[in-house]
């Protein structure tokens, strides 16, 4: 497969943003600590729904390109050890070249691989879509429209740092090339995801996973339109014991317009 030119992501240019999810009982206190709090967990690739997200594929390389790589090369055995003695330089090279001899270049490649990803796996990234109206989203997300999704308002330095998610076949890096090591993978996606109309916030590795927002960037709080009554009720009374108080408006379905529409 030939290498694809990742387009550099952009900054989202809609007012608001979008946040999906289930009121489920295991993750009500994680809506409460929202409202009243101001308190976002964000979560790392693992926890992601598309296990290839975050984890670009790696270019084949050749023998020589993996021994420079995992041995010369600025992030190789010695730079990463830069009080080796020649004698364990000596021992690292050789076992390095019989690896890649005895076991192949794919073996190697794949070893590789399972490193850059546990390196990239610490990084967050805090998901929104560009439409509070997305269909496939309060039905994959919110629960079958018994779950609610949040407004974000695009500003500050959270919400305003997010960038588009761009949908396309699936790319491959040269980890020999420094181009094409500066995360732009984070923001492309195959379009098997392309109906979730991304955008996302990308938050730097070993970062805490809550993040405390300004509450003006909470806006509003949209009910799914087959939310029991009872959670609609503790969802309300949350609402206005927040400071300042939080509007909650409920989804409807419009048959004649075959539509999602908003009431108080």
């Amino acid at each position: 497969m030939a290498t694809v030119v990742i387009p550099a992501p952009t900054k989202v240019t809609c007012p608001y943003l979008y946040r999906y999810s289930a009121f489920i009982e295991e993750r009500k206190n994680w809506l409460k600590e929202i409202i009243l709090e101001h308190r976002l967990y964000v979560p790392n690739l693992s926890q992601l729904n598309d296990p290839a997200d975050g984890r670009p594929k790696l270019a084949h390389k050749s023998g020589d390109d993996l021994f420079f790589l995992l041995y010369n090369s600025p992030a190789g055995v010695l730079a990463r050890n830069p009080h080796m003695s020649v004698e364990n330089q000596i021992k690292e090279g050789l076992i390095l070249d019989y690896n890649l001899r005895h076991h192949g270049e794919e073996v190697v490649m794949r070893g590789t691989a399972e490193s850059l990803y546990k390196e990239l796996e610490d990084w967050r990234i805090y998901c929104l879509c560009k439409r509070w109206g997305n269909m496939s989203m309060w039905a994959k997300y919110a629960d079958v429209h018994k779950g609610y999704c949040l407004e974000f308002v695009n500003d500050g330095p959270f919400f305003g740092s997010a960038r588009e998610v761009s949908y396309g076949d699936s790319i491959e890096i040269d980890i020999t090339v420094r181009e094409h090591l500066d995360g732009r993978w984070f923001f492309r996606k195959t379009l098997d995801w392309s109906n979730e109309e991304e955008v996302r916030v990308l938050v730097p590795r070993r970062s805490l996973p809550i993040t405390v927002i300004d509450p003006a960037w909470l806006t509003r709080l949209i009910l799914g339109w087959k939310m029991p009554d009872p959670d609609r009720k503790m969802i309300r009374e949350w609402a206005k014991q927040r400071s300042p108080e939080l509007r909650v408006v409920t989804a409807f379905y419009d048959e004649f317009k075959q539509a999602l529409k908003l009431t108080d």
